[in-house]
């Protein structure tokens, strides 16, 4: 499909070279049509972003004249018998336009060899006339030559180039701030960042002996991984399918009894979540996400022995195993400079570790909530800082007799902090 593209994008540059807009087209999956042409068509031409010359996504005349764009391309998608069909239209001034064309749509918008006929009907539309949106738009040819029968042939026209292009053509050409940007699912998308979170852990209504934990303030490294492949060649509903993995680790903590201070156990933690996630588009003129997500769980919380070999006594090391589903979303503000995101899922818990055992409590259940609520700041181009609240809670109950050598109705395990991450999307 590329090598395609490639290949109309040569064929076409000596009659792109105009100045143009595209303004957003009409009907379903119009979208993703419209991304297919504007990236043929805006690396060869003079695009300018759609929102500067369109009123009420519709082509602005006044404003065309102000921004010098000679050429206006509108579309729409309709449904012909079973089959979608897109009619594109080229317009040079206000009134019946230049060309008008249909082509048939595919599952996945225009194919290849149709994507080659859209092209080379633009490129003639393009370069068979001069402009008309100049200042001097009414002005009566001054010269007539005999062959033409056409009453305003190109050659008649003063030759006198328009107005330049601003600055940064290759900055106007990428109408993603536009509401009908181009890609909005990303391929591949990463973060790297540090956590910082409070631990505690204690007893619900204890009756024997047991020791509670509690962790102030401690960092946590973490990494997190996005890949959607299907995203480079659809931006459909499966377009959004995709794999996650995420994972934070802090291997240099260390644990001391509030009544030996000198005495150092080791301790290390680590937290991995992989799965599914589908990423949902559901508007086309809101950049909105919707993504529901299902996976896998470990976590672990790990006390190792002091330099003498003796545990940290009455405190289980922690291993959890289970389930995770949930939702989250994404949104983007003013032009995708801020997005807000979050995300909330259910973790039922399979195997806890030691706290779940023989070593201590024989029959119980676990149940885990995580939640995150965030907001990033787009700091240069596919690049973006984050910041977002987190909280993981796991509740444990616990099945007991009198006679067990711990009786206790359950506990808590919880995690609350912060998260800043570097992410970046392609």
């Amino acid at each position: 499909m590329r090598a395609l593209l490639c290949v109309a994008l040569v064929a076409a540059a000596p009659a792109l070279a105009q100045r143009i807009g595209v303004a957003p087209f009409t009907g379903p999956n119009a979208a993703t049509v419209r991304n297919q042409l504007v990236t043929a068509i805006c690396d060869t031409a003079d695009c300018v972003n759609s929102a500067k010359v369109t009123t009420a996504n519709k082509p602005d005349w006044k404003k065309a004249k102000k921004e010098a764009v000679q050429f206006f391309v509108t579309g729409a998608v309709a449904k012909k018998g079973k089959a979608l069909s897109l009619t594109l239209e080229v317009s040079n001034k206000p009134g019946a336009p230049k060309l008008r064309k249909s082509f048939p749509l595919g599952a996945d918008g225009l194919a290849a060899k149709t994507l080659q006929q859209a092209i080379d009907a633009l490129k003639g539309a393009f370069g068979g006339a001069a402009s008309t949106v100049e200042p001097e738009d009414t002005t009566p040819p001054v010269k007539a030559e005999p062959g033409p029968a056409e009453p305003r042939p190109a050659a008649v026209t003063s030759p006198t180039t328009p107005p330049p292009a601003p600055p940064g053509p290759a900055a106007e050409a990428t109408p993603a701030p536009a509401p009908n940007g181009p890609r909005r699912i990303p391929f591949i998308a990463g973060e790297l960042g540090i956590d910082l979170l409070n631990r505690s852990f204690s007893y619900v209504q204890p009756v024997t002996n047991l020791r509670r934990y509690g962790l102030p303030l401690f960092p946590m490294a973490s990494a997190k991984l996005e890949f959607y492949p299907l995203a480079l060649s659809r931006q459909d509903v499966l377009g959004g399918l995709g794999l996650e993995l995420s994972v934070g680790f802090a291997p240099w903590l260390r644990s001391r009894r509030e009544s030996a201070m000198d005495d150092v156990y080791p301790t290390s933690t680590l937290r991995f979540d992989g799965g599914l996630a589908w990423r949902i588009m559901p508007s086309q003129s809101l950049n909105l996400a919707i993504i529901p997500l299902v996976g896998v769980r470990y976590h672990t919380f790990t006390v190792a022995p002091n330099a003498a070999g003796t545990r940290l006594d009455l405190l289980p090391n922690l291993a959890y195993v289970g389930l995770k589903a949930g939702l989250g979303f994404e949104l983007g503000l003013v032009n995708d400079l801020l997005t807000l995101f979050g995300r909330f899922a259910v973790v039922p818990v399979f195997s806890s570790g030691e706290i779940i055992s023989p070593a201590f409590f024989q029959r119980g259940s676990n149940l885990g909530l995580d939640g995150q609520f965030g907001v990033g700041v787009r700091l240069l181009g596919p690049v973006q800082l984050r910041a977002a609240f987190d909280f993981t809670r796991y509740g444990l109950t616990f099945q007991t007799e009198a006679t067990d050598a711990f009786v206790a109705q359950g506990a808590v395990d919880q995690y609350l902090g912060g998260t800043v991450a570097l992410r970046f999307a392609y």
